[in-house]
């Protein structure tokens, strides 16, 4: 099937007219569109789904031309107008009735609802069009290179706000107990940046940033949670008007709060639509985690209204344009907005977990051909936005920041209002460079993976070596051929003098001169890098001994370095856990986020037989550093170091199974409101892990009555942490039938999944009502929940894991169902390779 429109016919303006029933859950509307004819022609084809389309007609210079028939093409998403003589090149203006029902799945034009203090729910309505649902909700050229100028108006019943991409033009009476809201005209933009939201919703005051008013919409109850996305928003606008060099394309900017919304946010130009949870936040009773989360996605979306909404990609291979830089671009506005955050070193967190994918056989490219626009989907994950991210960092440190920002800046004024490639974006930055980059750039965004770089002593200095890192090293094919340009950076010590180097490794190996013998090395200064660095069982020992010398990103990457060298099978476990002893000072949230998480793989591996083995494992490389810090903040502490006592006290109470923090969490929700935020969030968990029917009961009073998204969210993934069968299966039963949020019910299951007393109960419930989750659950959510999958690491699961898969019922996208299945054979062969070495370690850790 072909998927992409003609383009002998261009639209070039819409105007629309939109009457929403909220009761019903329909709409009616009718539109104009202004078409440019480059040929004679006798149909025009256009995207529609699920839309009964009539009243067609084209008016132009030789008058008015009713059209003969529209045929529907359900399949392909699109129908035919016909009419009875060509139309002659040259403008014509197309003219067409609609109507259909709200989606029930999140996407296109939907409804959501939300109840008030006296139980009342009221109905709301809001769109989601990307990647290709806009011809949901009119029909329209539904494609990235079809921009348009767009012209709304809303009909919708008084008392109700209305809310589009440009700013109110006029209101008028439209029947009785109605008005019609008119809104400015759109610069030219993609179907997929429309947006509607009709609904009971209350705003800020709006903030000024030059001449932009900057407000955030929230339904009423949670006005008052509004005011730090206020802030975060302007500040951004700022910022990003500064470092593009570019005014802000749009006249206004709303940022809404939507009670039911499928994916974080949504980069609507000047209309931006997000989930609660990113949005809303009461300062005074939010995790440095929650309120970090906030501002990186607040800033993310107004990143994009320059990359993405301005300059758009030509097709939806070039997703990763818009959201690796947005990525990029919102680490860099929150660094500047709250550096004592360091949030390039938080963000190493998030590259990590990109390190993860790309290191299986069955990786993608960062952009990959997209044939059906459905195919992109799967590309709105970590790969691409934060591999994308991560190799723009990579490639900002090597250019320098100021030749970086200038061939941005030379891209997005070059292409303003247009559509771009990938190439695009090289030859802008080579520009400025002064040296061309596409090939260098290219074998980063084109292929999949990324190197080992493997250091060892050599005279005079150190030896570079890459191949491609992989988990399954034996299954690669031929695979370690590959080589990249590795922008190598170097730092440590020899004969006691500091030193700095950076090489560009684009053979097998480089050498690099040291003044002297080697005390210490890292080969990912800084942590910039995306690639691993493996060191020789000598060098690996000097830098154990070094780690006070090392930044914290760099102590990040030995960890979670050695840790997948583990797991690959390139080195042994024992080692790696004694090395976990020299984290047992550590003062760095990040570089125990890496420790931590190595030892909650491991937890998941073992026997049951072990489990106290991991459990007092992980108490003795937490245990101190917790004692250090106490439950209880001191005066002057920042977040960052209130969010590490959190996470250390949720590791030993869940991991580590300590009855005294177990104890001490059970009193500390008996009074939430008397202890510091992060430690009042990291006890939900620790509860649930030791609770019963009582606890169970007192979180569900508590996700009901929450008094912020974020207090109902640890009490809603706090009920996915309770062990009692009875409870597991009440969990699991929520997550279907209205009880559980579609938005929310797949990433409780995905917890579930990875529990080790839920696990199998899980999987048992999600292969049994396979049929209602597709049903019932956004597609895009419904493919994270299944990441789950890759915990159960039960011996007569891998199997069946395996056999629902190639069932031919899961429908996933590109590569994402090999993915899920080999990171699932990573851990069983971890587990096969070495689970008798960890026992016998845990049994004798000394």
């Amino acid at each position: 099937m072909e998927h992409r429109l003609p383009t002998i016919a261009t639209p070039r303006r819409y105007d629309l007219r939109i009457e929403p029933d909220l009761d019903r859950g329909t709409f009616a509307g009718s539109e104009s569109v202004v078409v440019a004819v480059a040929e004679p022609v006798s149909e025009l084809v256009m995207n529609s789904a699920g839309l009964a389309v009539r009243d067609a007609s084209v008016r132009g210079a030789s008058g008015h031309v009713p059209a003969a028939g529209i045929v529907e093409d359900a399949d392909a998403e699109r129908i035919t107008i016909r009419f009875a003589a060509p139309l002659a090149p040259g403008e014509w203006t197309l003219r067409l009735s609609f109507a259909g029902a709200f989606s029930k799945d999140l996407h296109g034009f939907y409804a959501s609802t939300w109840t008030d203090e006296s139980g009342r729910d009221h109905p709301l309505a809001a769109t989601q069009f990307e990647s290709t649902y806009a011809r949901r909700a009119f029909p329209c050229w539904d494609e990235p290179a079809f921009k348009a100028v767009f012209g709304v108006t809303l009909v919708v019943p008084d008392g109700l706000a209305a809310i589009s991409n440009a700013a109110i033009a006029s209101e008028a009476p439209a029947g009785p107990g109605r008005r019609a809201v008119t809104f400015a005209d759109t610069i030219p933009m993609s179907t997929y940046l429309v947006a509607f939201l009709v609904g009971r919703l209350v705003s800020t005051e709006p903030a000024m940033v030059g001449s932009t008013p900057v407000r955030v919409w929230s339904v009423p109850p949670k006005a008052r949670l509004a005011p730090y996305a206020l802030g975060v928003a302007a500040f951004s606008l700022d910022f990003f008007e500064r470092w593009y060099g570019i005014p802000y394309p749009g006249g206004k900017l709303d940022l809404v709060a939507v009670p039911d919304f499928a994916s974080g946010a949504m980069e609507n130009l000047g209309a931006v639509t997000f989930r609660e949870t990113a949005l809303l936040v009461d300062e005074a009773t939010a995790t440095h985690g929650e309120q970090e989360r906030v501002a990186d996605v607040v800033a993310h979306e107004i990143a994009h209204m320059w990359f993405g909404d301005l300059v758009t990609m030509g097709w939806w291979n070039g997703i990763w344009l818009n959201e690796a830089f947005a990525t990029f671009m919102e680490m860099l506005a929150v660094d500047a907005w709250r550096p004592q955050w360091r949030r390039w070193d938080s963000f190493a967190v998030s590259r990590a977990g990109a390190l993860l994918v790309d290191g299986l056989r069955s990786s993608r490219p960062i952009e990959f051909p997209v044939a059906a626009p459905r195919d992109c989907d799967a590309m709105f994950e970590g790969l691409t936005y934060d591999k994308g991210a991560a190799v723009l960092r990579m490639f900002e440190r090597h250019l320098g920041e100021d030749t970086f920002r200038a061939g941005v800046r030379t891209y997005l004024d070059r292409h303003r209002l247009a559509n771009t490639e990938t190439g695009d974006l090289w030859r802008a930055l080579g520009e400025a460079a002064g040296v061309p980059i596409t090939a260098m750039m290219d074998g980063w965004v084109f292929r999949p993976g990324y190197p080992l770089v493997e250091v060892r002593e050599a005279p005079g200095g150190v030896e570079l070596e890459q191949r491609r890192f992989l988990y399954l090293a034996d299954e690669a094919d031929g695979a370690n051929a590959e080589r990249w340009h590795v922008p190598v950076a170097i730092r440590g010590s020899a004969a006691g003098r500091p030193f700095e180097s950076r090489v560009m490794l684009s053979a097998d190996r480089a050498c690099v001169s040291l003044p002297g013998q080697i005390d210490w090395v890292v080969a990912n200064a800084g942590g910039h890098g995306f690639y691993r660095a493996g060191y020789s069982p000598a060098l690996f020992e000097k830098v154990g001994a070094a780690m006070p010398s090392l930044e914290p990103s760099e102590r990040f990457c030995v960890a979670s370095d050695a840790f997948a060298l583990v797991q690959s099978g390139a080195a042994e476990l024992a080692p790696f856990l004694d090395a976990t002893a020299l984290f047992r000072d550590e003062d760095d949230r990040n570089v125990w986020s890496a420790v931590v998480g190595s030892l909650a793989y491991l937890y998941r591996l073992v026997p049951d037989e072990d489990r106290p083995g991991i459990e007092a494992l992980v108490r003795d490389r937490l245990g101190r550093a917790f004692g250090r810090m106490g439950w209880v903040p001191r005066p002057g502490e920042d977040e960052v170091r209130r969010g590490l006592r959190g996470d250390l006290l949720r590791a030993l109470g869940t991991l580590g199974n300590d009855a005294e923090i177990q104890a001490r969490s059970r009193d500390v929700l008996a009074r939430p409101e008397a202890h510091d935020p992060d430690v009042v969030a990291s006890c939900v968990p620790v509860v649930a892990r030791c609770g019963g029917e009582r606890e169970y009961e007192e979180f569900l009073r508590r996700v009901r009555e929450s008094r912020s998204p974020q207090d109902e969210h640890r009490y809603l993934f706090g009920l996915a942490g309770f062990r009692p069968p009875a409870l597991v299966e009440r969990t699991l039963a929520s997550c279907l039938g209205g009880a559980v949020r579609s938005q929310d019910a797949p990433y409780v299951l995905r917890s579930m999944l990875a529990s080790v007393a839920a696990r199998r109960a899980a999987w048992r419930f999600l292969t049994a009502r396979w049929d209602e989750i597709r049903a019932a659950w956004p597609s895009n959510a419904v493919r994270r929940m299944l990441e789950g999958v890759a915990w159960l690491v039960e011996p007569d699961l891998e199997d069946e894991v395996e056999a629902f898969f190639r069932s031919g019922r899961v429908e996933l996208g590109t590569r994402v169902a090999d993915q899920y299945l080999e990171q699932l054979r990573v851990a069983v062969r971890l587990r096969t390779r070495a689970g008798g070495a960890l026992s016998a370690y845990l049994r004798d850790p000394t």
